[in-house]
């Protein structure tokens, strides 16, 4: 979809690749790709699940296509970082808006939740109710077991909606849901973190320390890549398609100058139907946008059903691509370079 083909959508931050995107624009993807029954996972994180991902990455479903914004908690504290993020609503409404969608394209819905959508906001919104052959809600006891696993994939066979909505707690979404997705028949899947009521003195201090913590360690991270890429260095990008596999070598400083030659060079290779190799152990430094642009071109490859891959890499730019949350684009990424 040409919605997605720019690779300024892409925005890392706090060691999550998002994507921007408005309301207007989800409502535009999700009828585009449920209608073309593409198979996809949207995932919208809130600010409270941001802060329990802070302790524990595993938590994020690294299956998702999209991971979307939704708290504006969250983009707050990102534009104290300088970092600029759209979203399409807040997490406490964006069930209801998902109604509203498939409600919108006459899409059927598998909704999988601890509670009801909301009535009163769906009423606000002048909200006409799916009619029951396109609805169902999925009750769940809040965390989900290997029992609803077996029910959900059994039910969403049967029915095969369009969409699938589903509201779990975090560690749920990061136990179970690629297990969902791998069994579910090709449609959209889209996955709201249900928070969870934390009461204890520990969990209420956790959560005044951790953000300043998390802030001050993007902070620190973006001044390194900012120091880092002021340094001129001799740069370019390079390709080889005799090869193999075809080879893309990046020298230098990956940044605003050298980002729009990589991703011509990678889009030829694409449009050729090769499954390139990054070559990036001459690559010194990048820039955020550097370091998105990767991001932006392993989605090209990997929404053709092809992908592209980092053969060599320099240790400078392993342990920054690791900082950043890239990795999460590329498979058998090499671990972090000790520094002792």
């Amino acid at each position: 979809m040409e919605i997605n083909d720019n690779p300024d959508r892409i925005k890392l931050a706090f060691g999550i690749p998002f994507f921007n995107m408005d309301f207007n624009e989800l409502m535009l993807t999700v009828g585009g790709l449920a209608g073309a029954k593409e198979k996809t996972m949207i995932f919208a994180p809130s600010f409270p699940w941001l802060m329990d991902y802070a302790k524990l990455p595993h938590l994020c479903p690294t299956c998702a296509d999209f991971i979307l914004p939704s708290d504006s908690a969250l983009i707050s504290m990102a534009e104290k970082a300088e970092l600029k993020l759209k979203m399409p609503l807040e997490y406490f409404e964006l069930p209801e808006q998902i109604a509203r969608i498939c409600a919108h394209y006459g899409y059927s819905l598998f909704h999988i939740s601890k509670t009801a959508l909301k009535t009163d906001i769906l009423i606000r919104d002048g909200y006409v109710p799916l009619s029951w052959d396109l609805f169902t809600h999925f009750k769940t006891a809040g965390e989900l077991d290997e029992l609803d696993v077996k029910s959900i994939t059994a039910s969403t066979a049967d029915l095969k909606p369009d969409i699938v909505l589903i509201s779990a707690p975090p560690e749920s979404i990061g136990k179970y849901i690629q297990q969902i997705y791998e069994q579910i028949h090709d449609c959209v899947m889209i996955c709201i973190p249900q928070d969870i009521d934390k009461n204890r003195i520990t969990d209420k201090l956790e959560n005044i320390f951790i953000p300043l913590l998390l802030l001050r360690e993007e902070i620190n991270f973006l001044e390194e890549l900012k120091r880092t890429t002021a340094i001129a260095l001799p740069s370019s990008v390079t390709a080889d398609e005799t090869s193999i596999p075809p080879k893309i070598a990046v020298t230098g400083t990956l940044d605003a100058e050298l980002i729009p030659d990589l991703i011509r060079i990678g889009t030829r290779m694409l449009n050729r139907n090769f499954s390139p190799a990054l070559d990036l152990s001459q690559t010194h430094a990048a820039s955020i946008g550097g370091l998105e642009s990767l991001c932006f071109l392993s989605r090209k490859f990997r929404e053709a059903n092809k992908k592209v891959t980092i053969s060599d890499i320099s240790p400078q730019l392993n342990n920054i691509i690791h900082s950043s949350g890239a990795t999460y684009f590329y498979e058998d990424f090499p671990g972090i370079e000790s520094k002792i």
